[in-house]
């Protein structure tokens, strides 16, 4: 994918799992991930030593390296969902819904970044695919369902729970529609069964011996498990991704309903696969208490089949003039109105994060405004492909746009590597540094400086600057104003930064 490193590594994300990464490297502890030269609970090590394994084929520990197996497991993906759409339907299904996948926003978005979840997406679409090509082929079967579980161990090594709830969701859903039994009870599962239990056993018990069971409880229940109960953060409604996914998906999303409908009257077999491997997903996300965009990434190879096997079978004429025309009609009026509109909240709004807003949002608009008015001449004639072929380079156009241009101009307002050099001159031989109330993982990759002592109680933090030496201390603009108040120390102010949303200072105290 082009220009993976064309920006800095950006929160909330990105920065602490190259920094886990990193910190695999230096210290060989490729069991259980640290960070900040402490135990990291929150996910198992997979995705991070394959972080820290492009950062070897690369040379170095940059932001191309950190985002590579993202990309890489992106662009598997599409192929899988080809595969899928052939298997299930025909080679045409397969090809669109591949090119809806890549162009849905959230996807092209989740694939450029150092995050678990696109490569999650893979494993838990290859177990299905495997596991699908496994029960409807006799010959080679046990090898298939030995792959798949192979696949699900993988996921588990990546991200634990949801590498299985998503394929056992979306198959057992399945193949309990379709009454057959024959696919639980096949002997066949055996040895994969044997081999997942023997990889991630294996891990378990390695695990466990280096960080006894603390380490297990803690990862496996109180920072995973748990949170589909209860969470101290990202907690929202549980109507929270019916308005959320939309606008993820788009420019699919607005097919989908369509796509929906059409496969529960006339997709028979063909899509209820992904039918109710989305809408199983979908339900399980939505009852669960901890809530991110994107979570639901492992349901968009299936949305994107029913939106392919739509655009592979319906014309503007006929039923199709109603399933694809009403949409297509919206998404034409929703790109003309979007480009005429953008450029003026843009250059009103934009100029706070980058420079040359004004021409961005120009841009962006007549991208918009070409893709509307070729959509509004396609549905005119009746051409469907032209159609989706506009709405795939509008959406693409816009996306390369973004990463070559507006992304790189808003780096500087994003990324933590201004003030963490800031930072570094500040810093003298002995220093020590904190951070205040925050968690910090973006100033540990972009200094270097493990450990960062992280503080939360104003006491504790009034007698780390009066301890001997000198501790500086990176605290948000907010509380920078009531600190002196708060501790009874004299602070004064060295630098000053932000990243994204968060006014930081630099400070220490008075001498």
């Amino acid at each position: 994918m082009p220009n993976l490193g064309g920006w800095d590594l950006w929160n909330p994300d990105e920065p602490r799992y190259a920094e886990i990464a990193r910190e695999m490297l230096t210290t060989h502890q490729w069991v259980i991930p640290h960070l900040n030269g402490e135990v990291y609970y929150d996910k198992p090590p997979l995705f991070f030593a394959m972080i820290a394994g492009t950062s070897k084929v690369l040379g170095g520990l940059d932001e191309r390296a950190a985002r590579l197996p993202s990309a890489i497991f992106g662009i598997l993906t599409l192929l899988l969902v080809y595969i899928l759409g052939k298997e299930m339907a025909d080679e045409r299904t397969g090809l669109l819904g591949g090119l809806v996948l890549a162009s849905s926003g959230q996807y092209f978005w989740l694939t450029r970044r150092a995050n678990i979840d696109a490569t999650l997406t893979f494993t838990t679409t290859l177990t299905i695919l495997l596991f699908l090509l496994g029960y409807e082929r006799e010959k080679g079967r046990t090898l298939l369902y030995l792959l798949a579980y192979l696949s699900m161990a993988a996921g588990v090594l990546v991200k634990l729970q949801p590498a299985v709830i998503v394929p056992a969701l979306a198959l057992g859903s399945y193949y309990l529609w379709r009454k057959e039994r024959r696919f639980f009870l096949d002997p066949s599962h055996l040895p994969g069964i044997f081999l997942f239990a023997g990889v991630i056993g294996g891990w378990l018990l390695l695990a466990q011996r280096e960080g006894g069971m603390e380490y297990l409880k803690g990862l496996l229940f109180e920072k995973t498990a748990l949170t589909f109960f209860k969470t101290p953060g990202h907690d929202r409604p549980i109507y929270y991704y019916l308005y959320n996914f939309p606008g993820q998906f788009l420019p699919w999303s607005i097919f989908l309903p369509s796509a929906i409908i059409y496969a529960l009257k006339r997709g028979e077999k063909a899509m209820a696969l992904p039918l109710l491997w989305f809408a199983t997903v979908f339900l399980f996300f939505s009852l669960a208490e901890a809530k991110r965009g994107l979570y639901l990434l492992p349901l968009y190879p299936a949305a994107a089949l029913m939106v392919g096997y739509l655009w592979a079978r319906e014309g503007l004429s006929g039923q199709g003039r109603k399933l694809l025309g009403i949409p297509l009609g919206l998404a034409s009026g929703l790109l003309l109105l979007s480009g005429l509109a953008l450029p003026f909240p843009l250059a009103k709004f934009g100029g706070r994060y980058l420079q040359g807003a004004l021409g961005m949002g120009i841009v962006m608009g007549t991208i918009l405004l070409g893709g509307g008015l070729l959509l509004l001449v396609s549905l005119r004639r009746r051409r469907a492909l032209v159609a989706f072929g506009t709405l795939f380079l509008t959406a693409s156009c816009l996306y390369l746009f973004g990463v070559f241009k507006v992304l790189p101009a808003i780096n500087p307002y994003k990324s933590a590597r201004p003030l963490s050099e800031k930072v570094l001159e500040a810093m003298g031989p002995g220093d020590r540094l904190a951070v205040y109330r925050f968690q910090g993982a973006e100033f540990n990759f972009y200094t270097g400086i493990v450990p960062i002592l992280r503080v939360y109680r104003p006491e504790r933090l009034k007698a780390l600057l009066e301890e001997p030496g000198r501790t500086l201390c990176i605290v948000k603009e907010r509380d920078f104003r009531r600190l002196e108040e708060e501790l009874g120390v004299r602070v004064e102010a060295i630098a000053r930064g932000r990243v994204g949303h968060k006014k930081l200072v630099l400070i220490r105290d008075k001498e």
